[in-house]
């Protein structure tokens, strides 16, 4: 059944309406975090792309020409950060993490299932605290006006855009949480 419905959201057909609320939910979480996590792992390709053609240009200036492009050990500084969160979503939903397994995968799903869910919702829980203290660190470099060294840049807009990499990252482990639950609960998984 799950083999289908994820055949017709991904035809585009829509969520079945013989779902239970809670299967509902899980769909439209899923789709919702694949959605964000694909849009914010794209532009941190292009960040990574455009990053490339800085420091060559950077490197050209400053051995050929004795003139280095100003400011750019800060911005690559800051495209890394805006890079690292908004990839770490995309590496959970495709499972790219390094995963420590040699204990759990001896054994039964189920168990397997609960221990992977609950594990998500402990993390689901650090990355909402994570993801609230960064909105609380955009606020005081806001009110504080803080700037970068070089060129004079707003920090809060950079910290601010991680914010959107950390709560998508946050959203993953919930997603996890939910699909690992119903795996283990799924009568037709041993």
């Amino acid at each position: 059944m799950e083999q289908e419905l994820q055949k017709n959201i991904s035809l585009g057909k829509g969520i079945p309406s013989e779902l239970s609320f809670f299967q509902k939910l899980i769909l439209f979480l899923e789709k919702l975090t694949l959605a964000i996590n694909n849009i914010l792992h794209k532009v941190s390709s292009i960040l990574l792309f455009l990053l490339m053609f800085l420091t060559t240009a950077d490197v050209i200036g400053r051995y050929f020409f004795n003139n280095p492009i100003t400011g750019t050990y800060e911005l690559t500084g800051l495209a890394l950060a805006l890079m690292i969160f908004f990839s770490l979503g995309s590496g959970q939903i495709f499972k790219d993490h390094i995963e420590i397994d040699f204990l759990t995968s001896k054994m039964p799903n189920k168990v397997q299932a609960v221990l992977s869910g609950a594990a998500s919702l402990i993390l689901f829980t650090l990355m909402s605290l994570t993801t609230w203290q960064l909105i609380e660190y955009t606020k005081r470099t806001w009110q504080g006006n803080e700037l970068s060294g070089d060129l004079g840049l707003p920090l809060y807009i950079f910290i601010g855009m991680t914010v959107i990499g950390a709560f998508s990252f946050t959203l993953t482990f919930l997603l996890d949480a939910f699909q690992s639950f119903i795996k283990a609960v799924n009568k037709n998984e041993s």
